[in-house]
């Protein structure tokens, strides 16, 4: 079950992605693990309806979610 820092949680709101898409998104990878900041990594997977959502993980605890966006949003 993932955990969500108040950065995702503001950013997560801002962009309309709900707890059970990055949930779907986690459980429906594809592709290997992209880079991201120093100690974390982005992973895409499907969210609802199959859309496809980024979302950055705590590399050490890939269960703590820092953010998560849409790949066609900035």
């Amino acid at each position: 079950m993932p955990r969500f820092s108040r950065h995702a949680r503001k950013q997560m709101a801002k962009r309309g992605i709900g707890e059970e898409d990055v949930e779907r998104a986690l459980r429906h990878r594809f592709g290997p693990p992209g880079p991201g900041q120093p100690g974390t990594i982005w992973i895409k997977g499907y969210a609802r309806g199959g859309r496809i959502l980024k979302v950055c993980v705590n590399i050490a605890d890939q269960d703590f979610v820092i953010t998560a966006a849409w790949p066609d949003e900035r």
